[in-house]
């Protein structure tokens, strides 16, 4: 609001030339109207010649000073401007042209005690001046003095009860001040005279957003749009509405309107795609999303989101291709590169992701992004030596990086070196005393060995409190119970984490122990049964199915 009004400001004042009210010769005179009609053509440096000689005629001539300052403003030399106003002031102190651009000036300056001064002198002058009343309304927004400005703007409303402006800028100031009733009475005065007062039906669709009333937000875009049919953000936060509102057809006509209006803004076919995305229209998606590249063929971040259309329609290569064609060096690809690994995997190329990140790497050594994505190949080929070299690698750049921290402990406890993995959950605490997963994974590892239970579950309580509906982390509180021997405690919160996350074969298995020490050996087997079928891993498959033999004898 402060910028555009300060701009107003010069803008009106620029727009209004004020001739001579007398001359010394008819040769100033002459000099004048040359040089208004050279500024009136552009030609400005010739313009100011003209003015500078009228002056030299007639030097007492506030009227010159003032049409030659602002040909100066016009050029930028703002100095100049000044120091001509201020002659002009001083010559004639009633100059109301001379006063509001010297303002105008100061203002742009932020020099707003100096500006003030001077709107009051022309208020003082003419106690309804509303063009000065409004200006000195705007310094007053610029430095963040609503109720004063309030106060301003109510002066003009006091002799003028039907300004347009001043209705508005009152309306919009109480709800800058979260008086939502006082604005919208401002803004309904002042559609009763200018219906099609845009701004207004703008700031009560924004109103009525802030106040939850979305339908009648959109009566007041539509309504805006109907005043303005070219405006574009009426339509904007109508569609940001429907977004809202996960009504994504309705959300998709109004971008498909904005597109209309102008086909150069390629980011309104941008979310087109990406609301087809969300509405899983792969094949709509893709088409957006490549028609973008058909004019942008750089534009990594729609590359991006057509390789994850491609992902989601089931294409990993496909996805893949477009990735690789994307600038290594930008940020959306960095991004990508957290997209890559089960795409590798889906496309059976961990071979070739390799061998592609590796060559990255050769480039662009401290993207530990590219760390991250390798050790996720090598892990996938069970490689974990390799795995952790590369985190570690990724360590050494950023030695405070929790994930990576964390990634580092899980790959030493798959290979088996738990005191290594602990070290490294208990680094995390050191930085995050918080961190919900290294609390769950120590915690979960006493329990284990049935050490510490106790502190196992005061850890996994605060991880808990961290994350609640985190179906892991229950049945970790369930396996401290279990190894407390409180079974029927254990049972509760293993149920719980299997509503949770109700195929993780780990959690069926506790589920069977459970209630196999309870000697409910009938459902113990059952849960066996479903661990043995969600179990990928034909080693542990083999060890379920040697269990699950033992809770059948003692189900006879």
């Amino acid at each position: 609001m402060k910028a555009f009004l300060i701009a107003a400001s010069l803008f009106c004042l620029i727009a209004s030339p004020a001739f001579p009210a007398k001359a010394s010769s008819g040769s100033s005179l002459l000099d004048f109207i040359k040089g208004y009609r050279d500024a009136q053509a552009g030609r400005y440096d010739s313009a100011i010649e003209y003015y500078r000689s009228a002056l030299s005629l007639d030097p007492g001539s506030a009227s010159i000073r003032t049409e030659l300052a602002l040909l100066y403003v016009k050029k930028g030399e703002f100095n100049r401007a000044e120091a001509l106003l201020k002659e002009s002031v001083q010559a004639e102190p009633k100059n109301r042209h001379s006063l509001l651009l010297l303002a105008g000036l100061y203002s742009s300056k932020n020099e707003f005690d100096k500006a003030r001064h001077l709107y009051e002198q022309c208020i003082s002058l003419d106690k309804e001046d509303t063009e000065a009343y409004l200006l000195l309304g705007s310094i007053n927004i610029a430095q963040k003095k609503y109720p004063e400005a309030i106060d301003v703007y109510e002066k003009v409303l006091g002799y003028d009860d039907n300004n347009i402006m001043a209705l508005y800028y009152t309306g919009r100031l109480y709800g800058e001040l979260k008086q939502y009733d006082k604005a919208r009475t401002y803004y309904e005065k002042l559609l009763v005279l200018k219906p099609t007062f845009e701004l207004a039906l703008l700031d009560l669709g924004t109103l009525s957003e802030m106040e939850g009333k979305l339908d009648a937000a959109v009566d007041y875009y539509q309504k805006a749009i109907q005043a303005n049919p070219a405006g574009k953000k009426a339509r904007s936060r109508i569609a940001a509405i429907y977004i809202r509102k996960k009504d994504y057809d309705k959300a998709i006509f109004e971008f498909e309107k904005l597109s209309d209006l102008d086909r150069e803004d390629l980011s309104v076919r941008e979310n087109i795609g990406l609301l087809h995305l969300e509405k899983g229209r792969y094949e709509e998606a893709i088409r957006e999303f490549s028609l973008i590249l058909a004019s942008r063929p750089k534009d990594d971040k729609a590359r991006l989101y057509l390789a994850m259309a491609l992902q989601e329609k089931g294409d990993p290569k496909a996805a893949l291709a477009e990735l690789f064609k994307m600038n290594p060096k930008s940020e959306e690809f960095r991004a990508a590169t957290r997209s890559m690994l089960p795409l590798y995997i889906k496309a059976g190329l961990v071979d070739e992701g390799i061998r592609r990140t590796e060559g990255l790497i050769a480039t662009d050594g401290k993207n530990t992004d590219l760390y991250m994505l390798l050790s996720g190949l090598y892990e996938e080929k069970t490689d974990y030596g390799r795995s952790i070299a590369a985190l570690e690698n990724a360590k050494a750049i950023e030695p405070a990086n929790i994930e990576l921290l964390y990634q580092l402990g899980m790959l030493f406890e798959k290979k088996g070196d738990n005191s290594t993995a602990m070290k490294y959950m208990e680094e995390i605490l050191a930085l995050e005393p918080d961190n919900a997963g290294a609390l769950n994974f120590i915690g979960y590892s006493y329990a284990e060995k049935g050490i510490n239970l106790d502190k196992a579950e005061a850890m996994i309580r605060k991880a808990l409190e961290k994350r609640p509906e985190d179906g892991y982390i229950r049945d970790s509180l369930g396996w401290v119970f279990y190894s407390k021997g409180e079974y029927q405690k254990a049972l509760a919160e293993i149920l719980k984490a299997q509503e949770l996350v109700a195929d993780d074969p780990v959690i069926a298995e506790h589920l069977a122990d459970t209630y196999g020490k309870l000697g409910q050996y009938d459902r113990a087997v059952d849960s066996l049964h479903k661990s043995i079928r969600l179990e990928k891993k034909e080693e542990r498959k083999k060890l379920l199915e040697e269990k699950l033999k033992i809770f059948e004898k003692q189900r006879q």
